[in-house]
Parts: structure tokens; C-alpha cells; sequence
């Protein structure tokens, strides 16, 4: 065997060896490298709905055992799953730093409004339509909406109408409460008593007020502002009122069928339109 041939088998048993070594070591190395921590931030710090302590609960994990927990084996899509999954949370993101620490960035729940429902626990919505449940450890100044929702029917529907109210002082002037019929009419409770308002839904929302402030400009004055308990607002072009009948006793939110004509009550007195001026008020 030449020189050359023997040096070469010895350069060839010296890497296998240093590879040998080296994969043993870092294999030690590597069952050894456990988790430092978990470092959680908020992107709204001031948010009064979620706490840093609120974060760690979802997580369902105890930092004392994190050092216990191997970087390698540590599943970050679930822990994100789960976080995303909450219903306090908007969104979140799971990355591993490297010191070996947890980082949990989270977008808490920003509530739009709080939803009562017969018989059922209340409960909150984000302008996404997701549920968070309420505790009485807080209480967030919301809009308020009331009745009967389900999956064809459900809460955020009326979202457009609430993000309307708040955007124009002049129909969140009118408004107290908006509630929600089983068969899907929307029903205003405005903050001057003695009627409701059949909204319908959330089509042509500009339009409706613009009919309505109409009603309350032209008619009700002249008519007796007890004259009507339900004002109807929910066909295109015409407000449906119906008189408050004093033998009976009112029926809390009627429903009236569509009728023809243009803007009249249920005597065929026509009462109001809205002219273009009046509908680019509330524009």
C-alpha cells in the first residue's frame, strides 16, 4: 500500500470518528435544550377586556414546567390554535425565540356590542360577529341588542346598523335599543317613547332614517306624537305607521303586511316622504 493510500485511510477513520462524536453531542445537547419561558404581549396594552393573566389562562399552560418541556417536541401550531380559538382573543401568533422562550402575540376582543337573548346567558360580539362570553368582572359601554337570533337570523347582521348609529350623531340621537324579531325584522326602540320602529333590515340604511326623520319632522307633530305605535320604515320609498288603538291593548312590536300607496298610514292618509335633501342628511 502506498504512503498516500495509507494517509488517506487515516484522514477517513479520523472525520468518521469526529462525526461520530459530534452527532452524540449534539444529540445530548438537544435533549437537554428545554424551554426558558413564555413572553406574552398584548397589541393594545390598555385593552380592559384581556390581561396578560387572562392570555396565560387560555394558553393552559403552567410556566413552572415550561423548563421541563423540550424545544424540539414543544407543538407552537396548537398552542396558536388554541389561543386563536378563544373567545377573547381576535387573533394570535406563536413563534419560539432563540433563548428558547415562548413569544405570544395576541389581539385582544374589541366588543361592538352586547347581545340579550330570552332565557340565554348575554353575551358580547366583535364586528366579525364572534361570540365572548360576559362576565360580571367587567362592563364595556356597547350597544345593546335584543331578541331572537339563530343561524339564518344571527347578531352580527345588524352590525352595518349599529356601525351607522355610532357614525352618525343624528341617528344615534333616535335610537335606544335595537331589538330583533324572530322572523328577522329589525325593531328600533327610539328614545322618544311611545312607539317602535319596523326597520326591517339592514338594507338602504340612509334611506329608512331619512324617512323616518321625515315622520318625525312633518307628521308627528301635526298628528299627535301618541297617534301611532308602530312607524314602519322597512319599504322602499314610504312610511307605514298604524294607530295606537285605546280599546285595546297594544301589542308590544306588530308586524304590518306591505301595503301599496306611497307613505301612508292605515287609514291611506299619506304622511311623509323623504325628499333628497332630507336623505343626504344622513350621508
Amino acid at each position: 500500500m502506498s504512503k498516500k493510500s495509507v494517509i488517506m485511510c487515516v484522514l477517513s477513520i479520523l472525520v468518521a470518528a469526529y462525526m461520530g462524536f459530534a452527532m452524540t453531542v449534539s444529540s445530548r445537547m438537544a435533549s437537554k435544550d428545554t424551554l426558558s419561558g413564555m413572553e406574552i404581549e398584548l397589541s393594545d396594552p390598555t385593552s380592559r377586556f384581556v390581561s396578560i393573566a387572562d392570555v396565560l389562562i387560555e394558553t393552559g399552560i403552567d410556566p413552572d414546567t415550561l423548563s421541563r418541556c423540550l424545544r424540539r417536541s414543544f407543538d407552537l401550531r396548537s398552542l396558536e390554535e388554541r389561543l386563536k380559538a378563544s373567545d377573547k382573543l381576535q387573533d394570535a401568533n406563536v413563534t419560539m425565540l432563540s433563548n428558547g422562550k415562548i413569544k405570544v402575540d395576541v389581539v385582544p376582543m374589541v366588543p361592538v356590542a352586547r347581545v340579550f337573548e330570552p332565557g340565554k346567558p348575554s353575551y358580547y360580539i366583535n364586528a366579525g360577529g364572534k361570540r365572548i362570553s360576559a362576565e360580571l368582572r367587567y362592563h364595556l359601554d356597547v350597544p345593546v341588542l335584543v331578541g331572537s337570533f339563530d343561524s339564518i337570523h344571527p347578531a352580527k347582521r345588524l352590525l352595518p346598523l349599529l356601525d351607522y348609529i355610532a357614525t352618525h350623531p343624528k341617528a344615534g340621537a333616535i335610537v335606544a335599543t335595537v331589538t330583533q324579531e324572530a322572523d328577522g325584522n329589525i325593531i328600533l326602540i327610539p328614545n322618544i317613547v311611545g312607539h317602535v320602529v319596523n326597520f326591517g333590515d339592514t338594507s338602504r340604511v340612509n334611506e329608512k332614517f331619512a324617512l323616518l326623520r321625515s315622520f318625525y319632522r312633518h307628521v308627528a307633530p301635526a298628528k299627535g306624537w301618541q297617534t301611532y305605535d308602530t312607524v314602519a320604515v322597512k319599504w322602499r320609498g314610504q312610511v307605514v305607521a298604524s294607530r295606537r288603538d285605546k280599546a285595546v291593548e297594544p301589542v308590544p312590536l306588530p308586524i304590518e303586511d306591505e301595503q301599496t300607496g306611497a307613505l301612508d298610514i292605515n287609514d291611506n292618509e299619506t304622511v311623509a316622504k323623504s325628499t333628497p335633501e332630507e336623505e343626504s342628511e344622513g350621508a
